[in-house]
């Protein structure tokens, strides 16, 4: 009677095993994201980014992904990763509104002037776009809630104020 079930049982533990390599990243770090666990979400984009190869077309929109739920560990890193990509990738103005949404959404000074920066970049390179406008009007309006505050400065410093 022993052996049936130590069987099923090895069984079980061997297909548990095998099994355990088809997470698949991109999915379970969206869901993460969509929960809004960005740590977790992070996690799943950057081993998934590890096994893509360069020339992937999914690439681009994971490192995205990675970069939008990042805005809510690090902002300033976050930010920086995006522009970098920036320069290398072709963006889009949705690209760079949501970017700015999620450091806007992140909370804090810190996440707001970040997303003033990524705004700036934007509407630089998509000056007609009315989604941008609309991340720098909700900006501009929480900097006159704090008047003279750190992202007042920001925003004046790159003549938005």
């Amino acid at each position: 009677m022993k052996t049936p079930i130590l069987l099923a049982l090895a069984l079980t533990l061997t297909f548990t095993a095998c099994d355990g390599g088809s997470v698949n990243h991109i999915d379970e770090g969206y869901k993460a994201a969509g929960a809004n666990d960005h740590v977790a979400a992070v996690s799943h984009f950057d081993k998934a980014l590890a096994t893509l190869g360069p020339d992937n077309p999914e690439k681009a929109e994971v490192t995205l992904k990675r970069c939008n739920s990042f805005a809510f560990q690090d902002a300033a890193a976050a930010r920086a990763e995006f522009l970098e990509m920036a320069g290398t990738a072709e963006l889009t103005a949705k690209d760079y509104t949501n970017m700015a949404r999620s450091l806007f959404n992140a909370g804090g000074t810190g996440g707001m002037i970040e997303a003033v920066t990524v705004v700036d970049a934007g509407i630089k390179k998509f000056p007609d776009s009315e989604s941008l406008k609309a991340v720098l009007a909700k900006l501009q309006a929480e900097a006159s809630k704090a008047e003279g505050g750190a992202l007042s400065e920001a925003l004046k410093g790159l003549g938005y104020a």
